[in-house]
């Protein structure tokens, strides 16, 4: 990640710091929150300061998921059911809704009004009442100033009696405020998600919309959730770090209890919208973006960048904007990734002299892959259960390009995946102009079922292999044995 430009302290944020760590109480530090209505801690930070720091970290926070996605029409989708609801909120923020271009299933706010959704939540959800719920909570997090609250008091944290050491320079500040896009990324408290979850309960219904879309798509959510730890190897209660379970962690309990704060979710005629929301998604890019590559399986193809690879079959491969990780269940990781060298210098001489000069090698061998220069070596490290082996893989591409594999297997069990880690390595192949052009996304595609279709052969066109059926019955609401009904509106995946 980039680091954050430091916004600078105006002569008032001193000041107010100051008469906070002095007064003999920090009466002087809280305000009355309109939206809960509770005394909050945010004295370091006024509704201005949100919107101010929201507007700048928005295009670092777009940028670590993947950019905006393209599309106008699901733009205004979003758009028109998140002004929907936040014409019922106690701060008007100057609002803005972005879709991120990630698969990854998540929402998240900014100080000052900024929410965001991935274009997996919206092909996840199944109704408009369903994406109301989360872009009504992600406003309850805004206007509850939850970012505000967390940023304050972890400056009182750092500065202690703090007063001198500000005038001095202190930079608890300045460090504080460079957390901000990891704070709108990282999990709430239980308290902030049932505030979160009542004002959202408030504003959806307020705007005509079922607050059961909250319960309904949470309860999906978790089934996303069992599905995607079965596939990692995991526990079923564990989730990725940012998916929404872990970010937002709620349960259904949680949102009922937050319907009964509410007290507001009789809702005559209540919005469900599920035919509006098929026909918002139709047509959405599903999965990976093919400008930052696809994994088909177990092998990941870039076709901008003209290459393939694969990996092991017992291997999990996961996709983001800097990095390719493949994962197994044993601890033996895979990494990919690209950089930059003097096109002068050998392979061998890149992994001793730039890309790991620290290390002590074993091993170390010229190799050909694909017909490029490429090397090879062996070192050993720490590792977060126990000492690994390390064999770094750099191959020589077009000018100063590298690319670069690195193997890592827990120490002791190397001859295990060393067979594995050899047929990734020698899979790696450059693209042909014709093939990198003949890739293309998926998209989601809602047509109805017809007479003799069945889950299992609809779920052939996901990326999940295996568990592929299980994908599409997640994605369709489908238990286990539920049976498709001839004219039955489904979201189809289209390769």
């Amino acid at each position: 990640m980039e680091n954050m430009q430091q916004p600078r302290l105006s002569r008032r944020h001193f000041l107010l710091g100051g008469g906070c760590a002095c007064a003999a109480s920090l009466t002087g530090c809280l305000s009355t929150n309109r939206a809960t209505g509770r005394n909050t801690f945010t004295g370091f930070y006024s509704i201005e300061d949100d919107i101010a720091l929201g507007r700048q970290e928005h295009p670092k926070l777009v940028k670590q998921f993947g950019g905006e996605y393209d599309d106008p029409r699901l733009q205004r989708y979003v758009e028109q059911i998140g002004f929907k609801a936040a014409q019922f909120t106690e701060y008007q923020f100057p609002y803005k809704f972005t879709i991120v271009n990630s698969p990854i299933i998540n929402a998240f706010a900014l100080p000052g009004g900024f929410v965001y959704l991935s274009r997996g939540l919206l092909s996840l959800a199944s109704n408009e009442a369903e994406v109301a719920g989360v872009l009504a909570h992600e406003l309850g997090h805004v206007n509850a100033r939850h970012t505000a609250e967390r940023i304050s008091q972890s400056q009182l944290a750092q500065l202690g009696i703090g007063v001198l050491g500000l005038a001095l320079g202190n930079t608890a500040v300045t460090n504080a405020l460079g957390q901000v896009a990891g704070l709108a990324i990282q999990g709430h408290s239980r308290d902030q998600e049932l505030e979160a979850d009542t004002l959202g309960i408030r504003y959806m219904s307020r705007a005509g919309y079922d607050p059961d879309g909250s319960v309904s798509f949470l309860a999906t959510l978790r089934e996303h959730s069992m599905l995607e730890a079965e596939m990692n190897g995991l526990p079923p209660g564990s989730v990725d770090e940012f998916n929404i379970m872990a970010t937002h962690p709620r349960t259904v309990e949680r949102v009922r209890l937050a319907q009964q704060h509410a007290a507001e979710v009789n809702v005559s005629n209540a919005i469900i919208g599920r035919d509006p929301h098929l026909g918002a998604i139709n047509g959405m890019l599903y999965g990976d973006d093919p400008e930052q590559g696809i994994i088909d399986g177990n092998t990941f193809v870039h076709g901008p960048l003209r290459f393939e690879f694969t990996v092991p079959d017992d291997f999990l491969l996961r996709n983001s904007p800097t990095r390719i990780a493949a994962t197994h269940q044993q601890g033996a990781i895979i990494l990919f990734d690209m950089a930059k060298t003097d096109r002068n210098r050998s392979m061998l001489s890149y992994i001793r002299n730039v890309w790991a000069p620290q290390a002590r090698f074993s091993d170390a061998e010229k190799l050909r892959i694909d017909g490029a220069d490429a090397a090879t070596a062996l070192t050993q490290g720490n590792g977060n259960g126990g000492q690994v082996d390390i064999r770094p893989v750099a191959i020589r591409g077009d000018g100063e390009t590298v690319f670069r594999f690195l193997f890592v297997s827990p120490a002791g069990a190397s001859s295990r995946f060393s067979e594995g880690f050899r047929r990734t390595t020698y899979s790696f192949r450059r693209l042909s102009p014709s093939e990198a052009s003949a890739i293309h996304g998926r998209r989601l595609v809602v047509a109805p079922a017809q007479p003799g279709d069945s889950a299992a052969a609809l779920a052939q066109t996901m990326p999940f292999g295996k568990f592929n059926e299980r994908a599409f019955r997640v994605l369709n609401d489908l238990g286990p044995n539920d049976n498709l009904s001839p004219g039955q509106l489904l979201k189809i995946i289209a390769a």
